[in-house]
C-alpha cells in the first residue's frame, strides 16, 4: 500500500517554494485536482529530454542488449528509493512528528525523475568529450548536472524559463549548487590530462540568473550555507543541499550500489564471491550490518537455478530496504528556513557499505573494464568529432538551431554542444555513421 501523508498546512514548506520564475497565463487560478508539485511532475514525464533517457546509457551500452538498466529505468528506480525514504521518515522520524509535518512525496519523486535529464549519449566519456571541446572553444565547459538545469529552466517548454518549475523543485535538483566558473581549479584544469574532468556544477555561468531567483527569499546566512564550497587539489566541491535534493543523492547512491551491481552480475563482470568479500569485510568492521546478511546468499557459488537466482535478487531487496530504513533527518541549524533546515543522513557504517559497493564492485568492476571503457571510448571519440564537424559546418544543425547562430565562437559552441547533449546514443550513432561512413544512407534517418 502506497502511503503519502499530506497536512492542510504543512510547515516544511512556504509559498515561496510554490513560486515558479514566470507564471504561465493564469497559472495561479486554474482550478486543477493537482498541487503545484504534482504539475511539475507532469511537466517532467511528458517532456522529450526524459522520454529520450531510454536510449541513453546508464553504465551498459544500450547496444548490448535490452536486460539491463538505462538512464531512464535508473531514474525510476531513483524515484522508488526516494519514495519509499519519504515514507519511512514521514511514519518515523521524530523531528517531523515534532513539527507536524511531512515530506512531499510528488516532489520527491518529480526531482528524482528529472535529476539524469541533462546527461548527454555515451555515459562519463561523452560529458568529457563534450566538455573538451567547450574548453577547446573557449566556452567554460559542459557537466551532466549543469545540462539538467539547463534542459529544465531554458531548453525545453516555454520560450523563457523553461518548463517553468517551482523553486522547490529545482532546489530538490541542486545537487552542486555552484556556478561552473567558479567551481574550476585552473591549475589543475590547464594540466592537459585532467583538462576533460569538468567540476562538479549545476550551473552554467550563462544560466546563473535562474540560481539568484531561486536565492532571492532567503538570508544572509541561508544563501551561504547552500552556496558554501571548499577548494581541493583537483576542483572546488560544494558540501551542502536542501533537504530533498539530500533524499534524492541518498536514493540514486542506493540505486548505483544496488541495482547496477545486479546488472554487473547478469552481465559476468561480478561474481557471488565478489560481493561476499565486500560484505564480509564491512561487516567485520561494522558488526552492526551483520542483520543484513542471508546466510544462503553468503553461501552459495554462483547461482544457477531459477530459485537461486531468485534468491539472490531477494537478497538486494533486502539489502535495498535496510538502506532505506537507516535513514535519518538531522537538523543543520534551527533557524534556517526549511528548505536548509534539514537533511537526510545514512548512519556512517551503512554509508561506508554502500561506498564500498559503488567503488570496489561497480566502478572497478563494471565501469572500468576494457569492455566498458573500450565502448566508452568509442562514443567520446564520436561525439568530438560531429562536435567539430557542426562548429565548421552550421549547415548540419536543425534549422531552428541554425537560426540562432552567432559571430561568437562560445555561443556557437553552445548551441552545439545542446544539440548533442541532447541525443540518445541511438540517434548520436546514426548521426555519426551520417557523417563519416562511407556506406550510403537514406535521406529521412536522422
Amino acid at each position: 500500500m502506497m502511503i503519502i501523508t499530506k497536512y492542510d498546512k504543512n510547515p516544511l514548506y512556504t509559498d515561496c517554494d510554490y513560486n515558479r520564475i514566470i507564471e504561465s497565463s493564469g497559472e495561479k487560478e486554474r482550478v486543477s485536482a493537482r498541487d503545484s508539485f504534482e504539475r511539475d511532475h507532469g511537466r517532467i514525464i511528458h517532456s522529450t529530454a526524459f522520454r529520450r533517457l531510454q536510449a541513453k546509457t546508464q553504465v551498459i551500452g544500450i547496444e548490448e542488449g535490452d536486460y539491463h538498466r538505462t538512464r531512464l529505468t535508473h531514474s525510476m528506480e531513483v524515484a522508488q528509493i526516494a519514495r519509499g525514504i519519504v515514507i519511512h521518515l514521514n511514519e518515523n522520524s521524530p523531528i517531523l512528528k515534532n513539527i507536524e509535518a511531512a515530506i512531499d512525496n510528488s516532489l520527491v519523486e518529480t526531482a528524482s525523475l528529472a535529476h539524469d535529464i541533462g546527461h548527454p549519449p555515451f555515459g562519463h566519456k561523452g560529458e568529457r568529450a563534450l566538455n573538451k571541446m567547450m574548453i577547446k572553444a573557449n566556452a567554460y565547459g559542459f557537466e551532466g548536472n549543469a545540462q539538467t538545469f539547463r534542459i529544465l529552466t531554458r531548453l525545453e517548454g516555454y520560450e523563457s524559463g523553461g518548463m517553468r518549475l517551482t523553486r522547490a523543485t529545482l532546489f530538490s535538483l541542486l545537487k552542486y549548487p555552484i556556478v561552473f566558473s567558479d567551481a574550476i581549479n585552473k591549475e589543475f584544469y590547464n594540466d592537459e590530462k585532467n583538462h576533460v574532468k569538468p567540476p562538479k556544477a549545476n550551473v552554467y555561468d550563462e544560466d546563473q540568473e535562474t540560481l539568484h531567483w531561486m536565492l532571492e527569499p532567503y538570508n544572509h546566512d541561508e544563501k551561504k550555507y547552500i552556496l558554501n564550497s571548499f577548494p581541493t587539489d583537483k576542483h572546488t566541491k560544494t558540501d551542502n543541499k536542501t533537504l530533498e535534493c539530500s533524499i534524492i543523492e541518498l536514493a540514486d547512491d542506493i540505486a548505483y550500489g544496488s541495482h547496477d551491481i545486479q546488472d554487473g552480475m547478469k552481465l559476468g563482470f561480478i561474481s557471488i564471491l565478489d560481493l561476499q568479500v565486500i560484505l564480509n569485510s564491512m561487516v567485520r568492521l561494522h558488526p552492526e550490518l551483520k542483520e543484513l546478511l542471508n546466510p544462503v546468499i553468503m553461501n552459495r557459488e554462483e547461482p544457477d537455478s531459477p530459485g537461486e537466482k531468485y534468491l539472490l535478487k531477494r537478497f538486494f531487496a533486502d539489502l535495498i530496504n535496510h538502506l532505506i530504513t537507516s535513514v535519518n533527518l538531522v537538523e543543520v541549524k534551527s533557524d534556517y528556513s526549511p528548505r536548509f533546515r534539514y537533511k537526510a543522513i545514512l548512519p556512517p557504517s551503512h554509508r561506508d557499505l554502500l561506498d564500498s559497493l559503488k567503488v570496489h564492485l561497480v566502478e572497478q568492476k563494471v565501469i572500468k573494464s576494457q569492455q566498458v571503457q573500450t565502448m566508452e571510448w568509442k562514443g567520446g571519440f564520436m561525439v568530438e568529432r560531429m562536435f567539430d564537424a557542426m562548429m565548421n559546418e552550421n549547415l548540419l544543425l536543425p534549422p531552428d538551431i541554425r537560426k540562432q547562430w552567432s559571430l561568437y565562437e562560445g555561443v556557437n559552441a553552445r548551441l552545439v554542444c545542446d544539440y548533442i547533449a541532447g541525443m540518445t546514443d541511438s540517434y548520436a550513432l546514426t548521426m555519426y555513421s551520417r557523417l563519416f561512413d562511407t556506406k550510403s544512407s537514406h535521406l529521412f534517418d536522422i
